[in-house]
């Protein structure tokens, strides 16, 4: 994940409303791996984030996977390489893959013509680095700048 200035709300209710053809594009939702809540509100997927020394608070990222714009509260004091847990905002379970330090997790469903695909969607945990991957089954989609440093990592840890 990478924390930047926020994007306008209108901005991505068009992009996830957005109409082809006079179909509606696919639904999408984020789940806890852990206990299966909801994350997505609104046009946004919420967290509890923290890390050593703070206690932490709500982020409110983008649903467009390898969009890194977010919102907090403007307390927050965020900087470039800061590394923050994940947690989930309704069981409290660390998001944190198993085995790394750097990656979070959660689970994407997309919705379209009513049958529903479920991917994972692994992130990074430190601030300024544009990295993330759509897993389903042993194939893997990367998103950011950043991602084709840990390609291999993925491949060889996630995709058992």
């Amino acid at each position: 994940v990478t924390f930047s200035t926020s994007v306008s709300n209108n901005y991505i209710h068009k992009v996830l409303n957005k109409q082809k053809g006079g179909a509606t594009m696919k639904k999408t939702e984020f789940v806890c791996p852990h206990c299966r809540g909801y994350l997505s509100v609104g046009d946004r997927v919420v967290f509890t984030i923290r890390k050593q020394g703070w206690t932490g608070g709500l982020l409110l990222l983008s649903p467009v996977v390898g969009d890194y714009q977010y919102e907090n509260h403007w307390s927050y004091k965020i900087q470039p390489g800061e590394e923050f847990d994940f947690l989930c905002p309704i069981c409290h379970s660390n998001l944190s893959v198993p085995g790394t330090e750097k990656f979070a997790k959660v689970i994407m469903r997309e919705e379209d013509d009513g049958r529903t695909h479920e991917f994972y969607v692994v992130f990074s945990r430190v601030e300024g680095e544009k990295c993330t991957f759509k897993i389903a089954e042993k194939q893997v989609e990367t998103f950011g700048e950043s991602a084709h440093k840990y390609v291999d990592f993925v491949n060889a840890s996630l995709l058992k």
